[in-house]
């Protein structure tokens, strides 16, 4: 049954993060004498993330007594828009979160980013210790100016108790997904649990759809920002297809945010849930055995339904770095594979490199989703990573409104082809 629950949303920290200053979240204490000083950024200040690359960051200066890092750590929204200001500065910090994709190439072209392949090459061992087509997201024009600390997929996560007490199996396409979320919302249940009011989470849904629905010619070609049109008809039933779905969601979608939401499919409160796979281990407080499926085939769809939408998330150099020795040692460290064990053990995440997740000591459906990482015909990115921000931008806000009921999806995509238009004007 569709029911009215009492929500605690906090923003607050977010917004206070951006303002703080890039040595606020500095390493307790300075550097010594002859010690070189470097800093690291990244998006972490919560857990169980902020803890682990505390504790990375601790060993390796255990082991490099020459090496002081000073950490700085600033939540995501907020680390999205400090990140692209401090790497271009004269004190960029030496070592950088960064998105794959479109995030990486926005700091390759303001040239703030080191391209890591002459190193790599010297270092063939470490180069190899990846799996490849986690490395292809961070490769810009054939340079190398990222590597990959975490695989990330998404997939729907499903609860196997309630799917086993109404006889239903994960589905495979379009009429088994309705099927199985009518039978589901017969029972008085509802079906998916999801919170709209975070608009990245409207990438991952939107995203995936137009993979499966659009030409993959036309899917590939609009993500040129010179060259994107967004007029294939299958962005519009991609569109009605999220609307389609959206009938068998909580009532008060729009008015939670993805956490809530998570939250609520831990607590049981719907059987169904769209998530990444690194959030397995914030599932540790559900009652019931659950298990995943792919985004189904859309009928009539042309997109390869075999695909997995994803990307991995990792990180680069300054171009600038004072100290660049130092700093692609600290890099090194962090994605040994030892380290990359211990990711997977003390974050729940998905490491890239080969052979960990083999050691790891973590559940099987775990192991699973690296497998089908690994598997899939293709990693579909994602959409906010895929296109220009501002098409991205115009994108998100106007399906937000769509499915609050103030726009249609003919409205949406007008509204893209014009912000893509501009785009291509000003490419």
């Amino acid at each position: 049954m569709k029911r009215a629950r009492t929500r605690i949303i906090t923003a607050a920290i977010a917004v206070a993060a951006l303002a703080l200053p890039l040595a606020a979240c500095s390493a307790d204490g300075g550097a010594s004498d002859g010690q070189v000083e470097i800093s690291f950024f990244h998006r972490w200040p919560n857990e169980p993330k902020k803890t682990y690359y505390d504790e990375i960051v601790k060993q390796f200066e255990q082991q490099n007594p020459d090496i002081k890092v000073n950490v700085e750590r600033v939540l995501n929204d907020s680390y999205k828009d400090k990140v692209k200001v401090v790497a271009g500065s004269a004190n960029a910090p030496d070592l950088m979160f960064s998105w794959s994709g479109t995030f990486t190439k926005e700091l390759v072209e303001g040239g703030n980013v080191m391209d890591l392949g002459p190193w790599l090459k010297e270092n063939s061992d470490f180069a190899d210790s990846f799996h490849p087509s986690q490395l292809e997201p961070f490769n810009i024009d054939g340079a190398q100016y990222g590597l990959p600390v975490g695989m990330q997929s998404k997939v729907f996560f499903y609860n196997k108790d309630v799917f086993d007490d109404l006889g239903l199996d994960a589905p495979t396409n379009w009429a088994e997904f309705t099927s199985v979320l009518d039978s589901i919302k017969s029972k008085d249940m509802t079906p998916i649990e999801y919170g709209a009011q975070d608009q990245w989470t409207i990438a991952h849904w939107v995203g995936t759809l137009n993979q499966r629905t659009v030409n993959p010619d036309v899917f590939e070609s609009d993500q040129d920002p010179s060259k994107g049109e967004f007029t294939d008809p299958g962005y519009v039933t991609a569109l009605k297809r999220f609307q389609e779905l959206s009938e068998y969601m909580n009532d008060d979608m729009a008015a939670i945010n993805h956490e809530v939401a998570r939250n609520s499919w831990v607590a049981g409160d719907a059987p169904i849930f769209y998530a990444q796979s690194a959030e397995v281990g914030y599932f540790g407080d559900a009652q019931f055995d659950y298990g995943t499926f792919n985004f189904p085939a859309v009928k009539g769809g042309e997109g390869d339904p075999k695909q997995l939408t994803g990307a991995p998330e990792g990180f680069v150099i300054a171009k600038n770095t004072k100290h660049p020795d130092e700093t692609k040692r600290l890099l090194e460290f962090i994605l040994s594979k030892e380290n990359g064990v211990k990711y997977m053990e003390d974050t729940g995440e998905l490491s890239p490199i080969k052979g960990a997740v083999d050691e790891a000591d973590v559940p099987q459906i775990v192991k699973d989703m690296s497998d089908d990482i690994i598997d899939a015909s293709q990693m579909t990115p994602w959409l906010d990573n895929a296109y220009d921000p501002q098409i991205v931008q115009v994108y998100l806000s106007e399906t937000q409104l769509m499915l609050g009921g103030q726009q249609t999806p003919e409205g949406v995509m007008k509204k893209v082809q014009e912000a893509a238009e501009r785009t291509r004007n000003a490419s």
